[in-house]
C-alpha cells in the first residue's frame, strides 16, 4: 500500500501549519503530514518526509482514487479543514493540535475524517522515524494502538494492521461517518477520545483568543491568521517566539543555504513585542518580554543572537548526512552555529523593547536598570568594531552600518530610560557623524559596511528605530535598493559575496521594510501598491515562507514569523499614514504605538 519514494517533494506553498503552542505540524494539500515536532519546536520530529521522501516519516489520510483538494482554517482558529472531492463523493479532514485545554491526558494531535456525500474510499498510512534515524521501526499493532518505540503513540477508531515498516488501513466512509486517529506523547488511554468534543473545546480556545484582538475592518482576517501564525510559533511555557516551524528547508533548490530556524532570535524582539500589543495580545507580549528579560539577566558578557525556546544559548550544529534534504537541497542541519556569532544589534534590540515596554505603560524590573545599563556599555565600547552582521554571513566580521544603526538605538534608549551618561552621549553622537559622514558612499547611499560599495535591504529600516537618517542620502538609499536588490515587488537582502556557494531568493521582511521606507518618505502609492503585490504572495491559507523565488513560489524556512511580523507591521503603518499623513510614521517604534488610532481597529486598506 505503501507509496514511499514515489510521491515528489511538494512545493513549500502547498502546506499549512497546525500547531498547540508547545509544537507544530505540517499538513500538505493531499491529506499528508510530512513534519512534525508535536512536544517542542526545535525537538526531533516524528513525521520529517518534508526533508527526505524516501527515508522520512510521514502520515497520510486521502482517498483511494483520483481527488482535488480544497482548503481553509475554520474561522479565527489553527484547525485546518481540507476538503477532498473524488467521483464517489465528498470528505473532509480536520487537522489540529491539542493544548492544555485538551486535559492532562491529552493526544497532541488529532485528525478527524468524515464523509460528506457518496461513499468514498479512504486510505490512512501511518510511517513515524524516530527524530532523524537511520531506518524505521516496525511497530506494535493492536486494533486501533499502534506503538514504535521513540515516537508518539496512535490511537485510531478503526483497526490499523502492518504495512512495511509502518501501519496502514482502507475503509469506505458514507455521508455522515467519521474516523478519528489521535497522536499521544504519552502512554496511550484504553479507549479513544471523544475527538468531536476536543476539536470544540480546540475551537473555542482559538476563538476566545481571538476575541482579545484589537482589530475589526477589512484586512482583519488576514491579519488575525498572521497574528494566529505568530501564536502557533510562541512556546507557551517560556513566551518565546520561533523564527520559523522547519529546519533546511532551502533559500536556493539543490544549494547548501539550508539553516535550522527553530529557535528564537533576538533581532527582532522589538518588533514582536510592538506588533503583539497592537494586536491586543496582553498576556503573548508579557510572556515575550519576561523571556527576553531572562536572557539578559542570566547572560554572562554579550548577548547571543538566538536562543532555544526554554533559552539554552548552546545550539550545536549537526548535519544529517543520511538525509537528502528537500528536492536534494542538503545538508540537512539541526541546530545552528549562528548562536556562536557576535551580532552587535542585538543590544539596540533589547534596549529597544525595554523602552516600549515602559512608554507603553510597563515597569521595568528592578534587575533590568543595570542589566540595560550593562548592554548600553557594551555598545558605547564596541560600536565602532566589526561583528558579524544581521544577515550572519560565514566570512570574516565587517564594519556594518545596520550594527552602528542599532549600537545608536542601544544608547539612545539607554538615555532615555536611565537618563543621560557622558560616555552614552558622546558615542551616540560619535555613531550618528560616522553614519552620515564618512559612511556615506561617495554616490550618496548608505553602503552595506563603512568603505563599501554594496548595498543592504537591513538599512530600509534605519528610519524605523527614530535614528536621524541624511534624508537625502536615505531617499538615494532606497532607490539603489530597488535598482539593485529588487526584482518587481519582491527584494534581495544583498547582492554581495557571503562566504558561501550558490544564490538566494528574495527575502519578503525586506519587501516589507521597503514599503515601510517608502511611507517614510511620503511616497504611499508605490508603498501601497507594493503592499498589495505582496498580499498576493500568501499561499491559499494566508502563510508566507521566509523567501521567494522571482517567479513567486516559496524558499526557505516555513511558515516565517518575520515574513508576518512585516506584514503586520506594513499594514499598521499604512493605516497610520491614512489618518496621519507622513508624520505619522516618523519616530520610533514607541512613537508609532502612541499615535494608534483610539479605535484600534484594522488597517482600512481593501484591495486597489
Amino acid at each position: 500500500m505503501s507509496d514511499a519514494g514515489q510521491r515528489p517533494y511538494q512545493p513549500i506553498e502547498a502546506y499549512a501549519l497546525i500547531g498547540n503552542c508547545e509544537g507544530c505540524a505540517l499538513v500538505a494539500r493531499d491529506g499528508a503530514i510530512d513534519w512534525a515536532c508535536l512536544e517542542r519546536f526545535d525537538a526531533a520530529p516524528t513525521f520529517s518526509r518534508l526533508l527526505d521522501r524516501r527515508r522520512g516519516g510521514h502520515f497520510t489520510i486521502r482517498p483511494a482514487g483520483r481527488y482535488e483538494t480544497t482548503r481553509q482554517y475554520l474561522s479565527r482558529s489553527n484547525i485546518l479543514e481540507t476538503t477532498f472531492t473524488t467521483q464517489d463523493g465528498f470528505v473532509t479532514l480536520h487537522d489540529f493540535m491539542v493544548g492544555p485545554e485538551g486535559g492532562p491526558d491529552r493526544p497532541r494531535l488529532v485528525r478527524r475524517v468524515g464523509g460528506v456525500s457518496g461513499q468514498v474510499p479512504m486510505v490512512v498510512e501511518y510511517r513515524p522515524l524516530a527524530g532523524f534515524a537511520e531506518g524505521f521501526t516496525p511497530p506494535a499493532i493492536e486494533g486501533g494502538r499502534v506503538v514504535t518505540p521513540g515516537c508518539p503513540g496512535l490511537l485510531a477508531d478503526v483497526a490499523m494492521a502492518p504495512d512495511g515498516e509502518g501501519a496502514a488501513v482502507r475503509f469506505t466512509l458514507a455521508a455522515g461517518q467519521e474516523r478519528s486517529f489521535s497522536l499521544y506523547a504519552d502512554a496511550l488511554p484504553r479507549t479513544p477520545p471523544d475527538t468531536r468534543a476536543l476539536m470544540e473545546r480546540t475551537r473555542s480556545a482559538w476563538v476566545l483568543w481571538t476575541q482579545d484582538a484589537a482589530y475589526t475592518g477589512p484586512l482583519a482576517d488576514e491579519l488575525i491568521r498572521s497574528a494566529l501564525v505568530l501564536k502557533a510559533l510562541t512556546y507557551a511555557p517560556t513566551g518565546a517566539i520561533v523564527a520559523a516551524a522547519t529546519t533546511s528547508l532551502p533559500e536556493e533548490i539543490g544549494g547548501i543555504r539550508n539553516w535550522d530556524y527553530r529557535f528564537c532570535w533576538i533581532r527582532d524582539a522589538c518588533l514582536s513585542f510592538y506588533v503583539l500589543k497592537k494586536f491586543g495580545m496582553l498576556r503573548e507580549a508579557e510572556a515575550f518580554f519576561g523571556f527576553v528579560t531572562d536572557l539578559c539577566e542570566r547572560a554572562e558578557g554579550r548577548l547571543r543572537p538566538l536562543y532555544s525556546v526554554s533559552g539554552e544559548g548552546d545550539l550545536t550544529e549537526t548535519t544529517i548526512a543520511h538525509f537528502e534534504g528537500w528536492r536534494g537541497s542538503a545538508p540537512v542541519r539541526a541546530g545552528n552555529e549562528a548562536a556562536e556569532q557576535h551580532q552587535a544589534d542585538a543590544y539596540g534590540q533589547v534596549l529597544d523593547l525595554l523602552y516600549l515596554y515602559t512608554r507603553l505603560g510597563g515597569t521595568l524590573p528592578e534587575a533590568m536598570h543595570g542589566h540595560g545599563a550593562r548592554l548600553a556599555d557594551i555598545s558605547a565600547a564596541h560600536w565602532h568594531t566589526p561583528d558579524a552582521g544581521l544577515w550572519e554571513p560565514r566570512k570574516p566580521e565587517q564594519r556594518y552600518l545596520h550594527a552602528a544603526i542599532m549600537n545608536w538605538v542601544a544608547l539612545d534608549r539607554a538615555i532615555r530610560l536611565f537618563g543621560p551618561r557622558e560616555t552614552w552621549c558622546r558615542e551616540r553622537d560619535r555613531i550618528v557623524a560616522c553614519v552620515n559622514g564618512e559612511a556615506i558612499h561617495r554616490d550618496g547611499y548608505y553602503p552595506q559596511y563603512i568603505g563599501g560599495d554594496d548595498v543592504d535591504a537591513a538599512l530600509l529600516m534605519a528610519p524605523m528605530v527614530g535614528f536621524p537618517v541624511d534624508a537625502a542620502a536615505f531617499a538615494r538609499t532606497v532607490d539603489v535598493v530597488i535598482e539593485r536588490l529588487g526584482h518587481g515587488h519582491l527584494v534581495y537582502r544583498y547582492r554581495a559575496d557571503d562566504g558561501l556557494p550558490g544564490h538566494e531568493g528574495t527575502f519578503l521582511l525586506c519587501a516589507f521594510w521597503l514599503v515601510d521606507a517608502l511611507l517614510w518618505l511620503g511616497r504611499d502609492a508605490e508603498a501601497r501598491t507594493r503592499f498589495n503585490a505582496l498580499r498576493a504572495l500568501q499561499n491559499d491559507v494566508g502563510l508566507y515562507a521566509e523567501e521567494a523565488a522571482e517567479d513567486g513560489t516559496f524558499l526557505g524556512n516555513f511558515p516565517q514569523a518575520f515574513s508576518h511580523l512585516g506584514f503586520i507591521h506594513s499594514a499598521l503603518m499604512l493605516d497610520l499614514f491614512d489618518h496621519g499623513g507622513r508624520a505619522a510614521v516618523q519616530g520610533t517604534y514607541a512613537d508609532r504605538s502612541l499615535r494608534e488610532t483610539a479605535l484600534r481597529r484594522a488597517p482600512d486598506l481593501a484591495a486597489d
